[in-house]
């Protein structure tokens, strides 16, 4: 029952991602982040934004090469954000300041 929950929850935030719905404008540093660490591979960059949300409560779905889907749910509440990333920066879309915070101190 769990699992069907879960691909219920993964699909409806899946598509919430793909209408591209935003509260509003915001400015690239909200969402963004630059990545300082010494000569890093896409897949290492991948590991370390997957084990950073996984290990903050956040469900990680691989979604491409570049992209992860971060999903955080409390209670009745839920939160869904994409990351995408490169092996010198990463966006997330809708923004998050919350996890946007994690990743920042994880990467650099």
């Amino acid at each position: 029952m769990k699992k069907v929950i879960l691909s219920i929850v993964l699909s409806l935030s899946s598509a919430l991602v793909f209408t591209s719905c935003n509260s509003g404008p915001s400015s690239p540093e909200d969402k963004s982040g630059y990545i300082t660490l010494s000569h890093p591979t896409q897949e290492t960059v991948q590991d370390i934004i997957l084990k950073t949300g996984t290990s903050n409560g956040w469900i990680m779905t691989k979604f491409k090469n570049n992209a992860i889907i971060a999903e955080k749910i409390d209670g009745d509440d839920s939160i869904s954000t994409t990351v995408t990333f490169d092996k010198s920066s990463f966006n997330l879309d809708p923004k998050n300041s919350d996890l946007r915070d994690l990743l920042n101190e994880a990467l650099n």
